[in-house]
């Protein structure tokens, strides 16, 4: 029965949408540091626009503090006033929600004097109801960081400094029950939480189980991880939900990482280079050392379906399983000491490309027991990272002025490759049950941001056969196809008055016509089934077959002087 759980999971898992870019999103800011700390703070949210006229508003607290209009391509930086820090364990409306009317990225970054961190902000639908949290043995991470262990502070005083911030999704009342698993047994109490409220608590040295009625958010946090002696920075993990947990992962290769371990949810086997690393026991509270990616990427495979995180004083890095692979990435950077690390199959690793240019590197190195090789490539700015027939898996890093590096996986933009890039939006067709001359239909098409349809090619033609067909109708349908006044030859018509010549047709039998009879053409159903062109007077009142094309990520042009809002 076990093995049937874990099977089906792992299937749904697998058909779950991973994309990153939504029109909901919801967050919050943990303490940086400490909230009496005598440098000022930085809250910030990114928010990058793929679509002309995309309507943004973020509320806070239940009230609106900010209205936009972007334009595609454009980053809207938006900062937010110290007071919106979470150090209290309470419930608390002070979080972030941002609504937008075309699909948005949101982009989330945190900096106070040199602790800085920055996430991903995972749209709404990617939330879940069941979340899993192990118990971090500081004093273990610690101890091996400084080869000694007199000198840390009592052990609650470490237990007690890491957080969970809960945040409620939806616009209902949330029930949510905290189980706690700890060495001294298991407890459970539950909280209730409005419409967009949140709660922190104290871990309190526990493993942590979540399980609420509707979708939630849950970020770990730490507001001072020790780094050097008398220094410190906080961490922040954006918690996968279960659904999305999965049982292989490539741990990436992170510059300036000299101590990292690993932390696996539930309890499970974990293989490295075909040996069992460590043996997970359900109430454990050890790390598992990870010194083998001082050098390569890793590769490891667990059990049963995990969460892992990759762990070093001042980074804590939430990993994507194989299972949420994707064809194409934006990668964002905020300095100008970015690396992207990219994690591809070995078979088609030359076939990575960066917007519209190839990646050509001898840099890749074979990841170890995978069909995998993953190479890291220094980025500045915004890109599109994709592959044209292959799923592959991206990070983006950065560092802070002590070295130390911060980052996250990259944002997914579509799970499916596509032979022409990145694809935002497929092909549309639409139609509509008025009829009207061909001059007419041109207009109606451009009206509602469509063309008359121009199948140009064979590919185009079947594309839109399939979609007459699906209508049902055998009836005539302007497409954009028509003879010049003064001369018989025919030419596309498409958008504002641009012309294109024919090579590919698909005329009917007898067709076209003579010119006088006919200088605009439209397509039918013959008896072969297939939506032939026929010449008609343009005059003739029929239902038009409009067309939106394909549109693509890699084709977008990202402005990099971004524009700032101070919300007070």
């Amino acid at each position: 029965m076990m093995l049937f759980l874990l099977l089906f999971m792992s299937l749904v898992c697998s058909a779950l949408s991973v994309e990153s870019y939504g029109k909901d999103f919801i967050t919050a800011f943990p303490e940086n540091i400490a909230y009496y700390y005598p440098q000022e703070s930085s809250n910030t949210l990114q928010i990058s626009a793929f679509y002309n006229h995309t309507l943004v508003s973020i509320s806070v607290n239940y009230t609106n503090v900010y209205n936009d209009k972007l334009q595609s391509g454009q980053t809207k930086i938006v900062h937010f006033p110290k007071y919106i820090e979470q150090y209290q364990f309470t419930k608390s409306p002070l979080l972030v929600k941002v609504n937008s009317t075309e699909n948005i990225v949101v982009h989330w970054l945190s900096k106070r004097s040199n602790s800085v961190q920055s996430n991903i902000v995972q749209p709404v639908r990617n939330l879940g109801t069941l979340y899993s949290i192990p118990f971090i043995n500081y004093n273990q991470m610690m101890a091996s960081f400084y080869n000694m262990s007199d000198q840390l502070a009592p052990d609650n005083w470490r237990y007690n400094s890491f957080r969970l911030i809960v945040i409620n999704a939806e616009n209902t009342v949330n029930f949510i029950i905290v189980q706690n698993i700890s060495a001294d047994g298991q407890k459970a109490f539950r909280i209730m939480l409005r419409p967009y409220e949140l709660y922190q608590f104290q871990t309190n040295g526990s493993d942590i189980k979540l399980y609420s009625n509707s979708s939630i958010a849950v970020m770990l946090t730490h507001p001072c991880v020790e780094t050097t002696e008398c220094d410190c920075n906080m961490v922040v993990s954006h918690v996968l939900p279960q659904k999305l947990w999965g049982d292989t992962f490539v741990v990436p290769l992170v510059k300036n990482l000299n101590t990292s371990w690993l932390q696996v949810t539930n309890t499970a086997e974990v293989w490295l280079n075909g040996r069992n690393i460590k043996t997970q026991q359900s109430n454990s509270s050890e790390l598992i050392p990870f010194p083998e990616l001082n050098n390569a990427s890793q590769f490891i495979s667990a059990s049963n379906v995990v969460s892992i995180r990759l762990m070093s004083p001042g980074l804590v890095l939430e990993l994507i399983p194989e299972t949420m692979y994707a064809a194409c990435y934006l990668v964002q950077m905020n300095s100008t000491e970015g690396e992207a690390v990219i994690i591809a199959p070995t078979a088609s690793m030359d076939n990575v490309y960066i917007d519209g240019q190839l990646l050509n590197s001898t840099g890749w190195k074979p990841i170890p027991y995978s069909n995998y090789s993953s190479i890291s490539v220094s980025l500045n700015g915004v890109h599109v990272i994709w592959h044209p027939t292959s799923r592959i898996g991206v990070y983006r890093f950065e560092k802070m002025e002590s070295g130390i590096p911060y980052g996250s996986p990259a944002v997914i933009l579509n799970k499916n490759p596509d032979r022409n890039g990145c694809l935002a939006d497929s092909a549309q067709f639409k139609t509509t049950t008025n009829v009207m001359t061909w001059q007419q239909s041109y207009q109606y098409c451009l009206n509602i941001a469509y063309q008359l349809s121009t199948p140009s090619s064979e590919m185009a033609q079947k594309q839109m056969t399939n979609f007459l067909r699906n209508t049902g109708s055998r009836r005539y349908f302007w497409i954009g196809l028509r003879r010049s006044n003064s001369m018989s030859e025919w030419y596309w018509q498409k958008g504002n008055d641009t012309q294109y010549s024919v090579s590919y047709t698909k005329w009917a039998r007898g067709h076209p016509d003579k010119p006088w009879k006919a200088l605009c053409a439209a397509v039918s159903q013959d008896d072969n089934n297939e939506f032939t062109w026929k010449s008609l007077a343009c005059c003739a009142r029929l239902r038009p077959v409009c067309y939106k094309h394909s549109e693509y990520f890699s084709d977008m042009t990202f402005n990099t002087l971004y524009d700032h809002f101070n919300i007070t």
